[in-house]
Parts: structure tokens; sequence; C-alpha cells
């Protein structure tokens, strides 16, 4: 079962039952896929090192831009905080570093 989001307190968040500690190596993409029936929304929440670059892909294999270029990939961001997502989409991550670690955790959205 995956905690549910209340918003009743403010800023606060239960701990979730449904979390991934990653660490992602250079070369070497991850994937998390979200927990749940895809009629289902759920928060994903970030945490990272503050060293750790991170991209994000939303069921798509997110591509580093080479230094001194700009990327245009959709459904991609460079270290979000706070996103809505379903059951069965799969995050993946990669990183430009030689490693970057981090952590996600899933709460349901009452609806």
């Amino acid at each position: 079962m995956t905690s549910q989001y209340n918003s009743n307190y403010i800023e606060t968040m239960p701990f979730s039952d449904t979390c991934a500690q990653v660490g992602v190596a250079l070369g070497t993409p991850q994937a998390v896929t979200v927990p749940g029936a895809s009629n289902i929304s759920y928060q994903a929440y970030f945490e990272y090192n503050l060293s750790s670059n991170v991209y994000v892909g939303l069921n798509v294999v997110p591509t580093a831009p080479v230094a001194g270029s700009v990327g245009s990939q959709g459904f991609v961001e460079f270290k979000p905080k706070k996103r809505y997502v379903r059951g069965g989409d799969v995050l993946h991550f990669t990183t430009p570093d030689a490693n970057a670690y981090f952590g996600v955790s899933f709460r349901q959205i009452q609806g």
C-alpha cells in the first residue's frame, strides 16, 4: 500500500512506505516503476544529494546534454522536486557525473 497524501498539515508529509533509494553511475541509467493501477495518481517526491546532477524522464530514458549545448527532450526534467504520476509510469534517471545519489517516495493523491 502506498501512503496517502494529505495536505491538512502545512508543509508536512508522512513517511512513505513506497520509496526508492537510487545510485546512478555515468552511462548506466536506472528506472523505477510507480506502484499501483494506471487510474490512480501519486505524488512523486524527489530528494537529491546537493552535488548530484540528475535528469529524470517520465516514460522516456533521458539524455544529459553535452557541455556547451542545449537539450530539448520532452518529459525530461533536471532535478524535479514534486510531480504527479500515475501507477505503472516508469521514471528513468541518468547523470552526466561519475555517480549521483537521490531518493524518490510516492504518496497516493486523494481524488
